[in-house]
């Protein structure tokens, strides 16, 4: 018969079961988290958080020991695995990034005791920070796979990606430079230096455009449509290496399956079709 703690490790890590497929605890801790985010962002409205503040309470008490639980049973059960055995593989499995993400879901209320000394600022930040309950999902169920996917297309791409990033720079300094010699002396508020002219620069080769600062001199307006033909080149760059690393991810997992699947063999259910399509085992 299994301990507890293999048990509870089953039911928490989806790499402890056949195929890596969710138990009921997982699918219960999505719905949790869900549910739990929700009213997060619904208590964020005065007018829903005053007609029942109670129950907002209670659903904060309910799911902040939920969650401590399953954090803490989650360390407890990470022994299972041979990596984690031990105090020191306990304290290796904290400061892994899933581990993180859960502790810093749970510290808002752990630290609920202490909010009353702290600031107004700093009080409404530690609360919001119970939405990291949402990152959570990505340790859970069919999730897992594809953070990985993702996570691994980058890693991959690390250096296409800080190229980009590096020529994004570079074009933001060029096209504040642009429009500060174009149009410092009619819009000093505005452009009266780079740094000031970098505001415009970041909304406009990102494509967002929020109109509140835009050129007035004919030179500064051709360099500004110069500059925003650029900016679609230049969001195109990282979303087209991070959909090429990520269908990269995708075509190699999909032929390791299938060479996994070759080299298991047919089943019995296919075996069983053949036999039925052929019955002399002759074609």
């Amino acid at each position: 018969m299994d301990s507890l703690r293999h048990q509870i490790w089953r039911q928490l890590d989806i790499e402890a079961r056949p195929g890596h497929t969710m138990s009921f605890v997982n699918r219960a801790l999505i719905v949790a988290i869900l549910i739990s985010v929700l009213a997060v962002v619904l208590e964020t409205e005065p007018e829903v958080r005053s007609k029942a503040p109670i129950l907002f309470i209670t659903l904060e008490q309910f799911f902040g020991w939920l969650f401590v639980t399953e954090y803490l049973a989650r360390i407890w059960s990470a022994g299972e695995r041979k990596e984690y055995s031990g105090v020191f593989g306990r304290l290796k499995y904290v400061v892994t990034p899933v581990a993180l993400i859960d502790l810093l879901a749970v510290t808002p209320f752990l630290l609920a005791p202490f909010i009353d000394s702290i600031d107004g600022t700093a009080f409404y930040v530690l609360r919001l920070m119970r939405l990291f309950r949402v990152l959570t999902l990505a340790r859970t169920g069919p999730f897992t796979t594809a953070a990985r996917q993702i996570w691994h297309g980058i890693v991959d791409r690390r250096y296409e990606l800080a190229f980009s990033s590096m020529v994004a720079i570079a074009m933001m300094i060029v096209a504040a430079t642009l429009l500060y010699v174009a149009e410092r002396d009619i819009q000093p508020e505005a452009f009266g230096s780079i740094p000031r002219a970098m505001w415009w620069a970041i909304a406009t080769l990102t494509t967002v455009g929020y109109g509140d600062v835009y050129p007035a001199t004919t030179l500064g307006k051709i360099l500004a449509g110069l500059v925003a033909l650029s900016g679609i080149g230049l969001v195109a760059m990282p979303a087209g290496i991070l959909a090429s690393a990520l269908s990269t991810a995708y075509q190699e997992r999909k032929a390791r399956r299938t060479r996994d699947e070759a080299a298991a063999g047919p089943g019995p259910e296919s075996e069983r079709h053949q036999s039925e399509r052929h019955p002399s085992g002759l074609d």
